[in-house]
């Protein structure tokens, strides 16, 4: 239940952010869905192509743009790793009238 909290929390955030696309939902719902297998108040570990593949994105830099804006509009803190053994890291951001706070541990 408290992921599908997180989820309507994210909707309610970006209905009026005119910045936010069907790719960049697409890749937050990715990670909520990965998320949700991880300990709660740590960062989510995934590689990338987890990311492309589940969302169905047929360029990596669309992977990395829609990244790069969802951790530059503060919906979440994304610490990319370029290795191909090691995971990146993501820290899923609540925004609260500009400002954010980490909501991975309700997930």
């Amino acid at each position: 239940m408290e992921t599908l909290n997180l989820v309507s929390r994210f909707f309610d955030a970006i209905r009026k952010d005119p910045c936010i696309n069907t790719t960049h939902i697409s890749i937050y719902m990715a990670l909520v869905y990965y998320g949700k297998d991880q300990p709660a108040a740590s960062t989510i570990h995934v590689y990338s192509q987890q990311i492309i593949d589940i969302c169905k994105i047929s360029s990596r830099s669309t992977y990395y743009r829609c990244m790069h804006d969802l951790h530059a509009f503060g919906y979440l803190q994304y610490m990319p790793v370029f290795k191909r053994n090691k995971p990146s890291q993501v820290l899923l951001l609540e925004r609260h009238n500009n400002s954010t706070e980490s909501i991975l541990s309700t997930i």
